[in-house]
């Protein structure tokens, strides 16, 4: 029935909300600020489990303007390609009846001062159908404007959406708060420059009450809190600080969970000491403009579960001399995957022994000469050793064979123990598992053995006998199956294309040829995290970004069907939607953007309170 309503009522005060968080977008930085607030997890409830804070945004938006992205973004040669963007854009938010996109599109600077969201879950706020969002933004001397662009935005709810406008006070402080013909209020407030708004009305009050002088527990009161803030760092004006307060989520969850599924759930997975987590941006506050963030997820005591599971062991970073120089990205995990193996089977057991017997299933019966079954555990897990390699290569031959794919290179590398008794499982699995009765599915080369994988054979309706007789084959553009292949060798259980996994045996027995480690951005990467760690990623953004922006350049070409850019090379949560407001082809030539494009570093270290993180974006020298 809660949720029924929810979707039945949300339109009214979501746009409300949505277009208070707005006003912070649409006046320009004040010289003049009124008494200031105490810091914004003082103003907060203990309950709140999420808080994005940033304690000036003019500061904020002077340090993003020494970025390279800002400066790609102004760079004459990107203007014909940002001016149809904005024109296509304001012609969209014309034909639309949407008025917050009318409001954000006419913004033009971010305002100098606080501006913070948290989302509260406790007693006060787990019944409610409201969202428990809090706003806090601050305006100074143009706080006089604010005021008139909110009593408009109300006037229009009241008058034209039949809302019900209510106003209050609270130790001094007005509270206005608006309620739509069948949805909860919205409620905001001012104390000076500072504007607050909340969906309930209880929440907005304990925050007033907190400016006000009250001495009731708050976030800021909480040690997790403190000491993940105090890991990643010293607040700074410009930066942006958000902490997820995870133990508040348990809380919360398990309090609901009459039957305590949840809560065996989050045991089971080892998660129930895990606290809070922690992540700070500083935008171009680095040296040069270098942007770089820290991230803490906190583990009060032991780990346990996934954890445990994921627990690295901090070493050297070393590349093996198989990589090929024009690798453009490379991730090091150095994991124990024999320990990772035994925890996995712990997890599963707790949820249900039967499924942790699978993994323990024989892969084949025992052998006539007496030798045991053959499991997953003793033929393969128990021969690798405790690194995970991953690298990409953006080489020229990485399209295929048609130029509007783009396909990059990517190699997977597993640290072996024992290569002799390793090879020997594989060899059992690929010809009775994988390729029985297909002795041309393995090949030697220079000592090793390249095993070839039909991923079209093995998935369901990817093979020719799947496809019906009549059915057309699959358009030219669209990538056909990869011909993937594995190795082994004396240090290594190798993964790739098959021409990859060649290439990687040829440079082996070469005794090596130009390595991607004497690369000038690889050393500069290299250098800028610790010299042991427990994970790093190392990315070189010139060399994946000329990639990507050759295939966008063929976008908006459909003689050539359109470039297909794989999830894996474009930066995590970014897609492509809504590319008809961009005219790819009015990107300049990428050599007239190239100096914008750098390197990056990240690292990540198990410590006894949790993992830490840390990352990098080198700007080019």
């Amino acid at each position: 029935m809660k949720n029924a309503v929810w979707k039945n009522h949300k339109s009214s005060y979501a746009l409300m909300l949505l277009c208070s968080y707005a006003l912070f977008l649409l006046c320009p930085p004040a010289g003049v600020r009124a008494a200031e607030l105490p810091k914004t997890a003082k103003l907060v409830p203990p309950g709140t489990v999420l808080l994005v804070n940033v304690e000036d945004f003019g500061r904020l938006k002077t340090m993003f303007e020494k970025t390279s992205l800002f400066k790609l973004y102004k760079d004459p040669a990107m203007k014909a390609f940002v001016e149809d963007f904005k024109t296509k854009w304001q012609e969209k938010v014309r034909e639309s009846d949407n008025e917050l996109a009318g409001i954000v599109k006419d913004a033009a600077t971010l305002p100098r001062g606080r501006a913070a969201i948290a989302v509260v879950l406790d007693e006060k706020t787990e019944d409610t159908k409201e969202p428990p969002v809090v706003l806090i933004t601050e305006w100074g001397e143009n706080t006089g404007r604010i005021k008139e662009m909110v009593e408009q935005i109300v006037t229009k709810g009241v008058e034209e959406k039949d809302a019900r406008r209510q106003t209050e006070d609270y130790r001094g402080i007005g509270i206005t708060s608006v309620t739509g013909k069948s949805s909860g209020a919205l409620s905001y407030c001012f104390i000076d420059d500072c504007l607050i708004v909340s969906a309930n009305l209880e929440t907005l009050k304990f925050v007033i009450a907190q400016a006000k002088g009250a001495s009731s527990p708050t976030l800021a009161d909480d040690d997790d809190y403190n000491a993940t803030l105090r890991a990643v760092g010293p607040s700074g004006e410009g930066r942006i600080d958000i902490y997820v307060n995870i133990k508040q989520i348990i809380k919360t969850a398990t309090a609901q969970d009459e039957a305590g599924k949840i809560k065996q759930i989050i045991t089971n997975l080892g998660l129930d000491n895990v606290t809070s987590f922690g992540f700070s941006i500083d935008a171009g506050g680095g040296p040069g403009g270098t942007t770089s963030g820290k991230a803490l997820l906190k583990i009060d005591g032991a780990k346990k579960g996934i954890c445990k599971l994921l627990e690295v062991e901090s070493a050297a970073v070393n590349v093996p001399p198989f990589v090929p120089s024009s690798a453009s990205a490379l991730s090091f995990v150095n994991l124990n995957i024999s320990k990772a193996f035994d925890e996995l089977v712990k997890i599963l057991s707790s949820f249900s022994p039967q499924i942790a017997m699978m993994a323990n299933m024989p892969l084949a019966p025992p052998s006539a000469q007496g030798e045991p079954p053959l499991t997953l555990k003793a033929g393969i897990i128990d021969h690798l050793g405790s690194q995970i390699i991953v690298t990409q290569s953006m080489d020229e031959s990485a399209g295929g064979t048609s130029p509007a794919v783009v396909q990059p290179d990517s190699l997977v590398a597993l640290a072996v123990s024992d290569r002799s008794a390793l090879e020997k499982t594989l060899l059992y699995i690929h010809s009775n598992l994988i390729a029985p009765g297909k002795p041309d599915a393995r090949r030697e080369l220079l000592g090793h053995t390249i095993y070839l994988v039909e991923l079209g054979g093995m998935l369901p309706g990817f093979g020719p006998a799947a496809r019906p007789p009549m059915q057309a084959p699959l358009a030219t553009g669209a990538p056909s199956m990869p011909k993937l292949a594995f190795t082994v060798t004396d240090t290594h259980l190798i993964f790739a294309g098959e021409d990859a996994v060649e290439q990687a045996i040829r440079t082996l027995s070469s005794g090596g040829g130009e390595s991607v480690a004497s690369t000038k951005w690889f050393a500069r990467a290299k250098s800028s995290i610790p010299s042991a760690v427990g994970l790093a990623g190392l990315q070189d953004i010139a060399a994946s970004g000329e990639f990507i922006w050759s295939a966008l350049h063929k976008m908006n070409k459909p003689a050539q069907g359109g470039a297909m850019i794989p999830a894996g090379i474009l930066p995590q949560g970014l897609s492509l939607t809504g590319t008809d407001l961009f005219d790819f082809s009015l990107l300049p030539e990428f050599e007239a953007v190239k100096k914008y494009f750098g390197s990056s570093a990240s690292y990540g270290v198990a410590r006894q309170d949790g993992f830490f993180f840390e990352f990098k974006y080198l700007n080019p020298q």
